[in-house]
This record gives C-alpha cells, sequence and structure tokens, in this order.
C-alpha cells in the first residue's frame, strides 16, 4: 500500500466516523452533536505518509491523477447534494409558507458537506487503487 492510498483510507474512514458519531450522538445532544463533526480534523494528520524517507519517490503521475479524479468526484459530489437540498429546502419552505431557512440547518448542511466530500474522495481514490493491476 503506498502512502496515497494510505491517505485515502484516512480520509474515508475519518469521515464516516465522523458521519457515524454525529447520528449517534444527535438524539441526546441536539444540535450539539456538530460539535462531532471536530473528527474531520484528523485528517491533517493524514500528511505524515506523505514525508519523504531518504531518496524515495512518495507520488508518482499515477497518484497525482488519482488524486485529482477523487477531488474533483469529492467536490462534485458534495456540491451536488448541497444544491439539491437547498432547492428541497426552498420549495418546502415556500410550500409551508415560511420566508427563511433555519440557520442551525444550514450549519447541518455546511459539515455534512465537508463530510461527504472526504468520503466520496476517499472512496474514489481506495477504488482506483483497488483496481489497477499490480506487477508480479
Amino acid at each position: 500500500m503506498n502512502a496515497m492510498e494510505k491517505v485515502a483510507w484516512t480520509e474515508l474512514t475519518v469521515s464516516l466516523a465522523a458521519l457515524v458519531v454525529v447520528a449517534c450522538l444527535y438524539p441526546w445532544l441536539g444540535n450539539g452533536a456538530t460539535g462531532a463533526f471536530g473528527l474531520l480534523g484528523i485528517l491533517g494528520f493524514s500528511v505524515i505518509f506523505l514525508r519523504r524517507r531518504g531518496q524515495t519517490v512518495i507520488v508518482d503521475e499515477r497518484d497525482r491523477d488519482i488524486a485529482q479524479r477523487a477531488t474533483m468526484l469529492g467536490l462534485h459530489g458534495a456540491w451536488m447534494t448541497l444544491m439539491m437540498t437547498l432547492v428541497i429546502l426552498v420549495l418546502w419552505n415556500s410550500y409551508n409558507d415560511r420566508d427563511a431557512v433555519s440557520i442551525s440547518l444550514l450549519n447541518w448542511l455546511i459539515w455534512i458537506q465537508f463530510a461527504i466530500c472526504f468520503a466520496v474522495k476517499g472512496l474514489v481514490a481506495v477504488t482506483a487503487y483497488r483496481r489497477q493491476q499490480h506487477a508480479s
């Protein structure tokens, strides 16, 4: 397993763990459960896998291509989720004769968007690495 695959597994695991912890804490803490999205801060430590060890190559062109594609799909997935959710919220609120969307709901959407972005990015990268043909 190379360094970028370790980063992808970290992104996938941490973002899914954050979503699960938030979902478990929500019945007790309500909107306070958004604090569990702080687990996404662990993603900053994934650069440890990218440290240079001597003269070895850590990231090559294939890794950059996989990371670029995974980032693009992660961002597009998160933005499309946010866009569709906001459209549904506006339609729902106009149907119920409300003039505004709750700020706490918008806060939830932003945090969920971050988690979805990194989850999709990690999933796409892990899938790309696992589908490769390895030389024997």
